[in-house]
């Protein structure tokens, strides 16, 4: 496999797991889900290059380095991160930073880590967040730091291309956004897309129904036989009102409390537990359950990043008039 190839699906494998924690294993012994490659990092350095490549593959913001600033990175307005990195002492004669610096240069982008928990932590170890896939855009000499932006369309588009299926790739390109800032609403531009609105939509359907274990949020209704099952895949902020396809954007249920959610029959606290209209007391029904749930918690799926954004629901009330 070409340099080029490995690196674009080596870069697609680890954003799928962006804005999740994982062990140090996860990190060291990529080997066991990518055989192609022995590690995404050592954990050793900061910078990460493999032998097989003249760019980085990924770079680690350790706790307690003496380069780690206190701001670790902060949004763009069109919802990006930036975070500044502080390469080796020893400037463009360590190999590192000439890994890193090459990256820079040829527009490369590279995978980024953050440390959440150290050895010291008695309960789980050292552990790290993936913040996803940056773009070194410029070296600040002032300062002595990289320039780092999570990853646009165009690159994502770019990386992931290795992917031939359309809705894998969508899926991917939508995981690599997580810890992007939200934002409820898009207005779609036809040229930023290579991906058809319909396996958008069935992308967007594909991560919630996995995230979700295929049941309703509300109730906990599942049924599943093969390809068929009864839940749904819900915009918070739905696709009329320009809805973005972002996951934090989704929540999956059963038809029926689609249907009432849609309407304002009922809505959802930020902290997910239902809350429910004066229109419930007004209706006439029979064997309508969710009369009895006020205040009650949803199901969340294990990925807190996946969970329902509190933007989102906050329109979602509005909207509705609660």
């Amino acid at each position: 496999m070409l340099e080029e190839e490995l690196r674009a699906k080596v870069l697609s494998e680890f954003a799928k797991y962006t804005g999740q924690i994982k062990p140090a294993a996860f990190f060291k012994r990529t080997h066991r889900f990518i055989p192609e490659i022995e590690r995404f990092h050592n954990l050793v350095t900061g910078i990460f290059k493999p032998a097989w490549s003249k760019y980085a593959l990924c770079i680690l913001m350790k706790q307690g380095s003496i380069y780690e600033h206190k701001d670790a990175y902060v949004f763009l307005e069109d919802g990006r991160w930036m975070m500044d990195y502080s390469p080796r002492k020893g400037g463009l004669d360590i190999s590192d930073n000439v890994a890193l610096a090459n990256c820079m240069q040829d527009k490369v982008p590279v995978g980024v880590i953050t440390q959440v928990t150290t050895k010291g932590d008695k309960q789980i170890g050292s552990t790290y967040q993936i913040l996803g896939l940056g773009i070194v855009t410029n070296f600040n000499l002032m300062q002595n730091v990289f320039e780092i932006q999570s990853v646009g369309w165009d690159i994502l588009e770019d990386v992931t291309s290795i992917i031939e299926d359309e809705e894998e790739r969508y899926q991917i390109q939508l995981y690599a956004r997580l810890t992007n800032e939200f934002k409820p609403f898009v207005k779609e531009e036809p040229a930023k897309y290579l991906v058809t609105t319909s396996k958008r939509e069935a992308s967007f359907r594909k991560i919630l129904m996995r995230e979700y274990d295929y049941t309703c949020a509300v109730c906990s209704l599942k049924f599943k036989l093969e390809n068929l099952f009864e839940a749904q895949a819900v915009h918070v902020v739905p696709k009329k009102e320009n809805g973005t396809d972002d996951p934090r954007n989704g929540i999956t249920m059963c038809r029926t409390h689609h249907w009432a959610f849609d309407n304002g029959i009922f809505s959802l606290t930020d902290s997910g537990r239902i809350i429910l209209s004066d229109k419930i007391h007004q209706a006439e029904k029979s064997n309508f359950p969710l009369s009895e749930m006020e205040n009650q918690p949803i199901i969340v799926p294990k990925n807190e990043l996946i969970r329902p954004h509190a933007e989102a629901l906050t329109w979602h009330r509005n909207y509705h008039g609660f």
